[in-house]
């Protein structure tokens, strides 16, 4: 009889308050959780200077026991090294990428407890069933803030400090971690170097590449000029050559010989260019904002002697902006 009254009180302790923790989910863990997430936008890796949000998505599975109950659970995320929910960060020695982790495909955060509300984290369950085991599918997203201007690296920007965290219940009902897995998330920053010829005082411009010199009729001491400028997050160096020596010549060359001198200033210096090879004007190192930086370049006609034939007079000057 007494064997019977203690069964009695075991089934019965199995629907009591204090004992459901235990009876919710069996054996819940992670599946599938990538251990390394890398970021890619469609250049490949992050530009610095590309407005575009570029949303990255992150699936797993979490799976549990059959169980004779609903068992409830959720997934939050950890700060990782930033210590800062609302500011999470990608880092390469003393340069940071400002990234964030979110449960939905809009703006809530992704979090833990004890900061995170309802929303902040991801909620599931497994019903009652009669299954060996069930699973069910979550994905989480993150993105780095755009036109961040950092150095390009060989190197990744890493945050490795991120833990996602399995707890059974719910935020209000004391819930209990049952699992950990840690994952790395990472972007190879892109090297980005990049020119262009604007009228003077315009802003940088991707499409504008060229420009055109017309000096009209020509007469000794005419002057033209246009803005370079130049955008990079890597040292550069830009180089310019003239095809024709650093001098104008006839339409109909070479059955007319004449041609026109012309001198050229760069940001307030001489630049020689009679050679006809390739010669380095400007080097940088480190970053430059997004609208890049300008030097103002000036043309100027020689002295013309007079007795130059009629006709149309050209050079082309080619401009290249290489990383160093």
């Amino acid at each position: 009889m007494r064997d019977l009254h203690r069964y009695a009180m075991i089934c019965a302790c199995l629907l009591l308050p204090s004992c459901e923790v235990m009876a919710l989910c069996v054996g819940p863990k992670f599946v599938g959780v990538p251990s390394i997430v890398t970021f890619v936008s469609t250049s490949g890796g992050y530009n610095v200077y590309d407005p575009g949000r570029f949303l990255q998505t992150v699936n797993f599975q979490v799976q549990a026991e059959a169980t004779g109950v609903t068992c409830e659970y959720f997934v939050a995320l950890s700060t990782g090294q930033s210590g800062d929910f609302n500011r999470r960060k990608l880092s390469q020695g003393a340069n940071v990428l400002n990234y964030n982790a979110y449960t939905d495909a809009g703006n809530t955060i992704f979090k833990a407890p004890p900061t995170a509300t309802q929303g902040e984290v991801i909620s599931g369950s497994f019903p009652v069933a009669i299954a060996l085991t069930q699973t069910n599918n979550h994905s989480f997203f993150w993105t780095i803030v755009p036109q961040q201007i950092v150095p390009a690296q060989q190197a990744y920007y890493a945050d490795a400090n991120l833990t996602l965290s399995l707890y059974t219940g719910t935020l209000l009902t004391s819930p209990q971690l049952v699992a950990s897995a840690a994952i790395t998330f990472r972007a190879l920053v892109e090297s980005n170097v990049d020119l262009s010829l604007v009228r003077s005082g315009a802003p940088f411009n991707i499409n504008d590449t060229t420009q055109l010199i017309d000096f009209g009729e020509l007469s000794s001491g005419e002057q033209r000029g246009f803005d370079l400028v130049v955008r990079s997050n890597n040292g550069y160096a830009v180089s310019m050559q003239s095809f024709n020596r650093q001098v104008m010549v006839h339409a109909e060359a070479p059955r007319v010989r004449d041609t026109v001198p012309y001198q050229v200033v760069l940001s307030g210096g001489g630049v020689d260019l009679s050679t006809g090879a390739p010669v380095q004007v400007i080097s940088g190192t480190g970053t430059t904002p997004a609208t890049g930086i300008s030097f103002p370049i000036e043309f100027t006609v020689g002295n013309l002697s007079g007795t130059e034939a009629a006709g149309t007079y050209t050079d082309i000057v080619s401009v290249t902006v290489t990383a160093n």
